[in-house]
């Protein structure tokens, strides 16, 4: 009896639906309208707005206006369902809030009866009930574009076999609204389009369309609503905006490639090259899609870096630079990052990049340099002082002209290893190694003793190294 009584709703449902649909068309509900749709305000007048039963309708209205007060939709619902077939303009919220007390409604069929009766809702009759909300609406209060972007959305989402539909309707509310759109839509709309793309329904030169739609929307909006001086509720729009922006990234990231990237955003760049969020917005889409490196990248962030210095924009410039292969302004940006670095640590581990960067490219006495400035920072390196061990035993060949030749070298990077395993016993291992090694490369014995040499002398290293080191001799 149960299982019957479920069809019966069912097909009343349907049939309510069906002949309201029916109903709308022949114009049943007379409606009055000043203004075209677009967004504004729309004066309205519905003929007979309490239907053929006004006490029933009273009656009705009156229990769903408290279970809605008392934010109890689900029990709502009942009422809500009679005054949507009956007396659809007796109030805003009927049309307005219709949609969400279906969902609310649905969510609660899906709990409480499983997904299987959730389906046959949905199927025989409350999505289409849901749909008919948004036209009504529509036609009674306006507001085309804004109902229009929303009835997409649901459509895509409880009627997937719809999508291709949603996507028009999407695009009919992106021609409306223009700059106005709120800032889930552009989300949505590529949400559905990527769902559509792929159950192979959509190609990717249609999703790259919809992208190319929305794009400059969200860059206006970032634009617009990021610059200085704004209320502290714009300011939540800008922040909603750039999440809008970086979600759709997201969804189609593995769509993107930096060529396809630069076609979206490169036109807008002289416009928006003096608004320091559009840059960061963009600096970020183009690092995201593998980008760092390209000349668009490059002129965004330096750009950026115009606007407003930091840190962070400097070591991004840096590493881009690295990565284009310009090692000289790389090095530059680096050190403007350790410059407008705040925070100690920061900077030190700039400057322990610096000097890794520098033995890479056998710039042995910048090695030096920058290991120094970050044990300034923290004198109980031992990575700094490794990092110098390197760079003297690297040079052994082209500064070991002195008396003990590449011996004398080698005696002061191991004083540097030492130094490291001292300070820092974390590093101990990677420094007793390089000391074994090393050590078997002391002056022999018997060349100390035939310069008239011999251990625990001082013995001055000199090329660019200059150190003072003791001799310690090796062998019979």
């Amino acid at each position: 009896m149960v299982y019957k009584k479920k069809i019966s709703i069912m097909k009343i449902e349907l049939r309510n639906v069906i002949l309201f649909m029916l109903m709308a068309m022949a114009g049943t509900f007379a409606v009055a309208q000043s203004g075209n749709g677009d967004g504004q305000k729309v004066e309205t007048a519905c003929d007979n707005k309490f239907g053929t039963d006004s006490v029933e309708t009273q009656k009705n209205l009156s229990m769903f206006n408290q279970y809605y007060k008392e934010k109890k939709y689900v029990e709502a619902f009942p009422y809500w369902y009679y005054l949507f077939n009956n007396a659809p303009c007796v109030q805003k919220r009927i049309t307005y809030n219709g949609p969400y007390i279906i969902k609310k409604k649905l969510k609660d069929i899906n709990k409480t009866q499983g997904k299987e009766a959730y389906s046959a809702r949905l199927k025989n009759g409350l999505a289409d009930t849901l749909f008919m909300c948004h036209e009504l609406r529509i036609k009674f209060f306006g507001d085309e574009g804004k109902v229009k972007a929303i009835w997409a959305d649901d459509m895509s989402k409880l009627a997937p076999k719809r999508r291709a539909e949603a996507l028009a309707m999407f695009h009919e509310a992106s021609t409306i609204l223009g700059n106005n759109m709120k800032y889930d839509v552009p989300k949505d709309y590529v949400y559905s389009a990527v769902k559509q793309h792929k159950v192979k329904k959509l190609s990717l030169d249609s999703l790259f369309i919809i992208l190319d739609e929305v794009t400059p929307v969200i860059d206006y909006n970032i634009s617009k609503y990021t610059m200085p001086g704004l209320s502290a509720k714009d300011s939540i729009k800008g922040t909603k905006w750039i999440a809008t922006q970086n979600s759709i990234i997201n969804m189609l990231k593995p769509y993107l490639d930096c060529e396809k990237l630069v076609e979206l955003k490169e036109p807008a760049y002289e416009e928006n090259k003096g608004n320091a969020s559009w840059l960061q917005s963009t600096v970020k889409l183009l690092d995201r899609g593998g980008c760092e490196g390209e000349a668009f990248y490059l002129k965004c962030s330096e750009q950026l870096f115009t606007l407003e210095p930091s840190s962070s924009a400097a070591l991004a410039l840096a590493r881009a630079f690295k990565k284009s292969g310009d090692e000289a302004k790389s090095t530059s940006y680096y050190l403007k990052a350790a410059d407008l670095a705040t925070d100690p640590d920061n900077k030190f581990d700039i400057y322990i990049k610096l000097a890794k960067t520098s033995k890479n490219t056998k710039q042995y006495s910048k090695v030096r340099e920058y290991a120094r400035k970050a044990l300034a920072i923290n004198p109980n390196s031992g990575v700094a002082y490794i990092l110098i061990g390197d760079a003297y035993a690297a040079s052994a060949s082209s500064c070991g002209s002195g008396k003990l030749g590449r011996g004398g070298v080698y005696l002061a990077a191991v004083d540097k290893y030492i130094k490291a395993r001292n300070v820092d016993p974390s590093i101990a291992l990677d420094a007793n190694e390089k000391i074994s090694k090393y050590s078997s490369y002391f002056p022999q014995k018997t060349d100390v003793f035939f310069l008239n040499m011999k251990d625990g002398d001082s013995y001055s290293v000199g090329c660019w190294i200059g150190e003072t080191t003791t001799i310690r001799s090796i062998g019979g």
